[in-house]
């Protein structure tokens, strides 16, 4: 198990456990016990409790996220004020491309077609 620190506190940031990486949304409780320090942290996939042996430096992972918790986790995640149908997205449309004319000639104009400039 790697985690990472904040860099403000001596609170987790993120965590990688069992080759998934976790972010971590808040930091519910801090407890002490003994030579231990539990982190009650929330992340988007429920909450972990995390020990940190202090006396080894260690972490580990003491309580994970139930399938109920899981569930729960994904609810609260949810949009609760989704846009109204009017004002959403629903399909992607390519902007159309207006075709510009092309910019008159600088050495001239239209009238430069019948005279010819003559250098001596």
């Amino acid at each position: 198990m790697h985690v990472t620190l904040a860099p403000d506190s001596l609170r987790p940031r993120s965590f990688r456990w069992q080759g998934r990486s976790f972010r971590v949304l808040g930091v519910e409780s801090v407890n002490t016990f003994g030579a231990e320090r539990r982190f009650r942290v929330r992340t988007s996939e429920g909450r972990f409790e995390l020990g940190l042996c202090t006396e080894e430096g260690s972490w580990r992972v003491r309580r994970r996220p139930t399938w109920l918790g899981r569930i729960w986790a994904r609810w609260q995640n949810a949009p609760r004020y989704p846009l109204p149908a009017w004002r959403r997205r629903s399909r992607r449309v390519a902007a159309q491309v207006k075709q510009v004319a092309p910019a008159p000639l600088v050495t001239g104009g239209v009238h430069a077609d019948r005279f010819a400039v003559v250098r001596q």
